[in-house]
This record gives C-alpha cells, structure tokens and sequence, in this order.
C-alpha cells in the first residue's frame, strides 16, 4: 500500500539515471517506445481507459469495526503541460522539478499542503492533428508521479494555434471526482504553457480522446444536445477547483484568452519554465492562508531560491484571490489524519460538529476582497 511521506528521493535518482543513460535524457522514453512499437498509449496515461473518470479519494484503512484516515483528507493537483512544438520538452522539466515539488508542497518542514494527502495528476496537452490530442495520468501521491510521468508521450509537433486545453478544461470540469469537494472545498489545476485554446468543444474530438461514452460520463444520460462553451466549462471548473494559467513566454493573446476563460487574476506569468514548482508552491501557499506576500519571500528564500528570483515569483502570484480556500466553511473543520469513521463510505468522522455539508457551503462565492495596498504590492 502507498503511503503519504513514501516518496524517495533513492527512487527518484535511480530513475533519473535510467532516463539519462537508456532514455538518452527524455524521461517519456518509456512511453515514447511504446507507441514505436504500435502498442499506443499506456491505460495508465490514456484518457478512454481506466474508467475514464480521474479519482482523487480519501484512503480509508480498516482498523477493527472502524476505518482510519490514513493520511489526511486528499487534495487533488493536477499539471496540464503543453508538449507542441517548442514546448515538446516540457514533461523533462516536471520530471526535473519533482524533488522540489514533493519538498515545497508535501514533504518538507514548511510544505504548503501538509494537512492534507496530496494526489497529483499530470496531463500532455497536444493539437487536434496530432494522434493524441491529450493525455492524463491517475492521481497518485509518491513515485508513481514520474513513473506514469515517463509514459506520456510528446509529439512535439508544431500543428496548429490554438492547442487543445479546452480539452483538459472539459477533463478537469466533467470527468474528475475528487473527495475535496465533499467539504466544500477545491483541488489546484494548473495548466501550463505558451498560447490559448479553443472556444467550442468539438464532440469528435472529445470522442476520440475520451471514448464514445464521453457525454454521458460528463452529463448523464441525458446530456445536453448541445456543449458548453470553454469558457462555460471553465465557470463549471472553478466551482470545484482553484485554476491558474502559467504562461511560458510573453504571448499577448494568450493573456486575452485566458483571462476570459480564468479570470484575469488566475493568469501568471512564469519567470522562467524551472520555476514551476516554486511558483506552484507560492500559489498554493497564499490561496490557502499559510502564506502572505511577504512570508512567501521568506519561504521560498528558506527553500534556497535566490532573492531575486524570489521577489520575481512572488510579484508574479501577488495578484491571485489571497485566502480564497480559507474562506469556505469547513476549511478548519476537514478531518485529519487518524480520523476515525463509521463506513468506508463516509466523508465526516464519528462525532464531527459544526460540519457544514458541501451543497450548503458557499462554494460559488466570491474571491475575498484583495487588500488595497496589496494589489499593486512589490517586494
């Protein structure tokens, strides 16, 4: 049985070293080879198997008549990385980032999402040309991470602008189910790259990426005899998720375009690509009350970033909806690890008070008003 805390940096350097030495320095050598061979993508990373629906869910172990939260209540992560083009090399610098991931949001004295039992997910996002126009991995919260990082496989074609997120913003809004929402509360969805996706959804496509079944997965067995708009789902995406564009280079346009679809405070710029997990960090860490402006300074100065980059990565986040996760009713009263219940299928713990149920909590709210003096704030 996994457990929070098995990731090992023994296993993660070992497999760095394979990806050195027989993947000749791509870590999606793996998955890669597999399509060579006609084998096509792994069930593990393909978006049509495995029952389609992503599942981030509490682990619940048996302990006499009762069951146990292991770990915490899970909390969903999930990287959409655009691998087109230019960005083809993009899941190299994930693989790269992940000791520092696990360090800053999991793992370390001062990790952002310690209460919880973190579960990530990372995603390709690819054109409509290529053979798979997206790919997404399980949630998973230790080495599996890389491992089924290593059977994406980038095309790395130019294809066509726009890409398709759209397609991971439909993945995220429809075809996700993660226990975190049962509280009221959101999971983080980060998509990542260098222009904007498409405004319609096209029911061929998303067919073909997800199975023939995909409508009725998302909606029911009625569904709608016509989609949503992008940006219809992404609204349908926030109420379950705190979702932030990291944009890789300067593109105007890209801006525009998410801007409309997130929300202008939900666009970052990063300051470089290898500062993904350091800005991820930050976003969490403010989005969830355990960090200000400026004791996200401190942070990451702690985690040996220079204080230039520091004050560039802060700067670049100070804009987002600060304390948003903290201002939902059972922020403070999620059970913790060693939680006691009922029934595996339970979400509060034996003799939970004060618990407000997740239809009844302000999921839609507002962001809270951002401080006067800290919209314009700078280090």
């Amino acid at each position: 049985m996994r457990a929070k805390g098995s990731f090992s940096v023994a296993a993660y350097e070992s497999r760095a070293k394979t990806i050195a030495t027989v993947g000749r320095g791509s870590a999606t050598f793996e998955g890669e080879e597999r399509v060579r061979q006609g084998k096509g993508l792994d069930s593990l990373v393909d978006p049509k198997e495995r029952g389609v629906i992503r599942m981030s869910n509490n682990l619940l172990v048996p302990e006499g008549d009762r069951f146990v939260l292991k770990f915490g209540v899970a909390m969903p992560v999930k990287t959409d990385i655009d691998t087109t083009g230019s960005m083809g090399g993009n899941v190299n610098i994930a693989f790269a980032v992940q000791p520092k991931v696990q360090n800053l949001l999991i793992q370390g004295k001062s990790a952002v999402l310690q209460r919880y039992h973190t579960q990530m997910a990372t995603g390709a996002v690819q054109d409509e040309g290529d053979n798979f126009a997206y790919e997404v991995s399980q949630f998973e919260p230790d080495n599996e991470v890389e491992r089924q990082m290593g059977l994406l496989v980038p095309e790395r074609r130019g294809g066509d602008t726009p890409e398709e997120y759209q397609v991971g913003i439909f993945s995220t809004a429809y075809l996700t189910k993660s226990s975190i929402t049962e509280y009221g509360l959101r999971g983080y969805y980060f998509p990542v790259g260098d222009v904007w996706g498409r405004e319609q959804f096209n029911r061929t496509l998303l067919e073909r990426v997800f199975g023939d079944k995909v409508l009725e997965l998302a909606f029911g067995k009625n569904p709608p005899k016509s989609l949503p708009s992008t940006e219809e789902a992404a609204k349908e995406m926030l109420q379950n998720w705190h979702s932030f564009f990291l944009q890789v280079g300067n593109d105007t346009y890209s801006k525009t375009w998410w801007g409309k679809v997130l929300g202008e405070e939900r666009f970052i710029r990063l300051p470089r690509t290898e500062s993904l997990a350091e800005v991820q960090a930050v976003i969490i860490g403010l989005t969830e009350g355990v960090l200000d402006l400026q004791t996200a300074v401190d942070y990451l100065r702690e985690a040996k970033v220079s204080a230039d980059e520091a004050k560039k990565i802060v700067n670049a986040c100070a804009g987002i909806p600060i304390g948003l996760q903290k201002t939902f009713p059972n922020f403070d009263k999620i059970p913790m690890a060693g939680a006691k219940f009922a029934s595996r299928e339970d979400i509060w713990p034996i003799g939970a008070k004060g618990a407000v149920p997740a239809s009844k909590s302000d999921k839609g709210k507002k962001p809270a008003p951002k401080d006067k003096k800290k919209e314009s704030w700078k280090v």
